[in-house]
């Protein structure tokens, strides 16, 4: 009896012929990278909202000098009022203490060409200057995924505000 061989051409053929399994090897293939591409439009979508909060949180602050334009700068009180907007509730000084949210609030005076200067000194031309207040929320969110380009695992988030009181 006489055992045929089948040569080194045929078996190529025949694994070209056959299709079953393709599409399980091309769902093993793809679906790395489809979570790679889900885990980041929910980590940069997380970074995104917490920026839209900080921007909310930031101008809430910046609008305080706004009520009482003769304390318009109690920075502490601009970054207080930022922080407790951030949260939704009023908040005590150690609270505030263990917050992963830092806020800065800046007041300053400047002339319509953006030089800034003291508040006594005049803008060319003889006008006054303009006094604004500044105020900066920032937050690290951390990440879902250890992404190459994040060392930390975090990414970092903030949000600003910039108001003239006068």
């Amino acid at each position: 009896m006489l055992i045929r061989v089948p040569s080194l051409l045929q078996i190529t053929r025949r694994l070209c012929a056959c299709r079953k399994g393709n599409t399980a090897i091309e769902f093993g293939l793809t679906a790395p990278l489809l979570v790679l591409l889900a885990f980041g439009a929910f980590d940069y979508g997380s970074a995104y909202v917490e920026g839209v909060r900080l921007n909310g949180a930031a101008r809430a602050g910046a609008q305080q000098a706004l009520y009482n334009s003769q304390d318009w700068q109690d920075t502490a009180q601009m970054e207080q009022l930022a922080l407790e907007e951030y949260v939704g509730h009023p908040l005590t000084q150690p609270e505030i203490d263990a917050m992963s949210v830092s806020a800065t609030a800046n007041a300053f005076c400047a002339c319509t060409a953006g030089v800034t200067l003291a508040c006594t000194d005049t803008c060319p031309g003889g006008v006054s200057p303009g006094q604004f207040v500044r105020v900066t929320l920032n937050r690290d969110v951390p990440l879902t995924l250890p992404y190459p380009w994040s060392s930390n695992g975090e990414v970092a988030v903030d949000g600003q505000a910039v108001v003239r009181v006068r």
